[in-house]
């Protein structure tokens, strides 16, 4: 029986499909991740028209016999256009919104209140900050997150100037004596002290924590390298971006 749903949504994917119609992969903490059709979106001026990183209310109409599910209209919440300001934040979104594709809809409520608000703060000028947070955040909704505070491997506890590595194993940061890959992802004291810490504030708190353009950088490197290694993925949008921030 086909019936028409509302829920609150962004879109984190847009497609063409043919000439005339596009696919709007949707995140929703009532439906999760749900893929859509705009018909006419191409070539009628009339369709209900939703740009990527567009957060509203959506109507679809579920046509079930068809499996398909189809855009009537959105109420608008915001477009984040701050998003699409400049290549840095633009990159930067892409590679939020892929992350979430790639959790498959997983934890749809914490992961959609975890990339709206980065969005919400998402500039040209923070995109390394907002994308370390988005990251830790991230993993830490998946339940891949360490506490930085005592090596999962060992049980023992940092040292205050310690410098972590990283067991493949686990696919966990780890004390130097267990790490794996200690050369290849290590994170400094100061570094250690800035993910912990901010795990623990709201976001905007965390985004209010001081931090050198270097620092920044260097934090942005090492979110997606951790990524990369607890959920294996191309992540084809962090290449450009770190490509950008001459991290490549």
């Amino acid at each position: 029986m086909d019936r028409n749903e509302s829920a609150p949504a962004i879109v984190i994917r847009s497609e063409r499909r043919g000439e005339r119609d596009r696919v709007l992969t949707l995140l929703s903490p009532v439906w999760g991740i749900r893929c859509i059709t705009v018909y006419g979106a191409q070539k009628s001026c009339r369709a209900v028209r939703a740009s990527l990183y567009t957060e509203g209310v959506f109507h679809i109409y579920d046509n079930r016999e068809r499996h398909q599910a189809s855009l009537v209209d959105v109420d608008v919440i915001t477009i984040h256009e701050n998003a699409l300001s400049g290549i840095a934040s633009s990159f930067a979104a892409t590679l939020m919104c892929e992350i979430v594709i790639d959790q498959k809809g997983t934890e749809a409520p914490a992961f959609y209140e975890l990339l709206t608000g980065c969005l919400d703060i998402l500039e040209d000028d923070n995109h390394k900050r907002v994308v370390t947070q988005f990251i830790i955040r991230a993993l830490d909704i998946a339940g891949l997150s360490s506490d930085y505070e005592v090596c999962p491997v060992c049980g023992r506890p940092y040292a205050p100037d310690e410098v972590l590595g990283f067991n493949d194993r686990l696919a966990s940061p780890c004390c130097h004596t267990c790490a794996s890959m200690s050369v290849d992802l290590i994170l400094p004291p100061n570094a250690r002290r800035y993910v912990r810490d901010s795990l623990g504030v709201a976001l905007e708190r965390a985004m209010e924590y001081s931090v050198s353009d270097l620092m920044a950088t260097r934090l942005m490197r090492y979110a997606i390298r951790l990524y990369r290694l607890s959920c294996p993925s191309s992540l084809r949008s962090a290449v450009a971006l770190m490509e950008l921030d001459g991290l490549a």
